[in-house]
């Protein structure tokens, strides 16, 4: 030490260092496509309810109508054999019915979550519906009342509508901004 009190080796001051990120921060706050996203996967998921309602509601009628298709178009069918048909056409447009509104509403609270897996799922959901509504009404046009058949294929636009309003460059900034956030 010196006899001024201060230390001959001690370094000089350091400058004051500013560094500008190279992008602007991503706020919060969920882009505005997030929204009209989220309806239309909603409104789309209560649009195929409605229908699988209106189906359980005429079921038995609808039933004995495909039945009469399946024996109208293979006249060598035995009875039995039409109502195992349409037994399965049923149970397997029910159970993909419950899938893609279970999905459906998983990728949309995801999304409102700001889980980037959302858009892989509602992906998966509006093709499941697309695919799904579109073997509905070949399957059943002849037998279902007209305004409820085509009600899976409204729900099913409806999806994929908000699956591709989850791939808005917005949203694809918000969601990577989310996961780097809660990995690091």
């Amino acid at each position: 030490m010196t006899a001024d009190g201060s230390d001959r080796h001690s370094p000089p001051p350091r400058p004051r260092i500013h560094v500008d990120p190279l992008r602007d921060p991503v706020p919060d706050t969920p882009p505005r496509a997030v929204g009209p996203a989220v309806t239309a996967v909603a409104v789309g998921v209560l649009v195929l309810l409605a229908a699988a309602a209106a189906v359980a509601l005429d079921l038995t009628d609808v039933r004995e109508r495909l039945q009469a298709v399946v024996l109208a178009d293979a006249p060598d069918t035995s009875v039995a054999d039409a109502a195992d048909t349409v037994a399965v056409t049923l149970t397997v447009a029910g159970a993909v019915a419950a899938v893609v509104v279970l999905l459906g509403a998983l990728g949309a609270v995801q999304l409102r979550g700001r889980r980037s897996s959302a858009r892989s799922v509602l992906v998966t959901t509006a093709v499941l519906a697309a695919a799904g509504s579109a073997a509905f009404v070949v399957a059943t046009d002849d037998a279902v009342a007209r305004p409820w058949v085509h009600l899976p294929a409204v729900g099913a636009a409806l999806l994929v509508i908000g699956a591709a309003l989850a791939f808005t460059p917005a949203i694809g900034r918000w969601l990577r901004a989310g996961e780097r956030r809660r990995t690091s």
